[in-house]
């Protein structure tokens, strides 16, 4: 069999509804890898909230992370690492614009750093996670302390209403030439400020390049419309059971299962005839 790129997103993807890898899925992935298929970590999540999934799965490949801007290597040096950056001056611009546009919280991040002027949504909700609440190794978000471009920028307001006064503003001041905002749907008050262009599919075309697979064997699998561009761009794009509406109509294929039924495991061990 040819080797395979596969590409996967964690949240509701790789991991069930508790935000875990389950054993299922963790034997899978060794075993896909340990036959020779290059098996990505393709996340929006920045490397800090990633870290412990690569060891759990116990991978040696390239991880993409922040929805395309950054490609490295974990513990290793790869020729083909990437970065993509934002601005700092929009960073400082929201701080300074912060209690007009009703924003609580910015955080911007890069590999190896965080930056926050606050804690972002409290303990215990469901996007609390994504924010570092007083974490070892924040630094404040001043200009003192952020003197580097950016990968990303997350944005928490103080509620739904005021994201698409945010957007406005970004987008206006900065060009769609420049930054891409988007909103993470629903009742969840977060954005994110991504450099403009850059999306899944920019990390899933490095892989492929540096791993000299043919489109053929590109296999991506996601649940939300921050995985669009990736499913689009794998000639097998993949999407959950449990995946959002939208993105199903655009897949090539969906699991028989959801995230929380192994529903990942179970299809690459059906295409792959793995053994576990």
């Amino acid at each position: 069999m040819d080797r395979k790129l596969i590409g996967i997103d964690l949240d509701k993807t790789t991991l069930n509804d508790a935000g875990k890898v389950s054993d299922r899925t963790r034997r899978t992935l060794q075993a896909a890898q340990r036959e020779g298929h290059i098996v990505s970590i393709v996340t929006g999540r920045p490397v800090r909230l990633s870290m412990d999934i690569y060891d759990t799965l116990g991978l040696q490949s390239p991880m993409i992370n922040f929805n395309g801007s950054l490609g490295h290597k974990p513990y290793q040096h790869w020729d083909h690492e990437y970065s993509f950056n934002i601005d700092r001056e929009i960073a400082f611009d929201l701080l300074e614009n912060a209690q007009m546009m009703g924003i609580d919280t910015v955080v911007a991040e890069s590999k190896n750093d965080v930056w926050a002027n606050g804690n972002g949504p409290q303990r215990g909700t469901e996007d609390a996670i994504f924010f570092p609440q007083d974490e070892t190794g924040r630094k404040m978000l001043d200009r003192l302390n952020l003197q580097t471009d950016v990968n990303a920028i997350l944005i928490h307001a103080e509620n739904a209403l005021h994201q698409s006064q945010i957007q406005h503003f970004v987008t206006d001041r900065y060009g769609d030439d420049r930054v891409n905002v988007k909103t993470w749907g629903g009742e969840s008050p977060v954005l994110e400020v991504a450099p403009a262009g850059v999306s899944k599919d920019t990390g899933l075309d490095v892989l492929r390049k540096a791993y000299d697979i043919k489109r053929d064997d590109i296999y991506a699998f996601g649940d939300e419309m921050n995985d669009f561009e990736m499913i689009g761009y794998a000639t097998h794009g993949v999407v959950m059971k449990n995946g959002n509406p939208e993105l199903k109509a655009i897949a090539d294929d969906m699991t028989d299962y959801t995230n929380e039924e192994d529903g990942l495991a179970r299809y690459l061990e059906k295409l792959l005839k793995l053994s576990l």
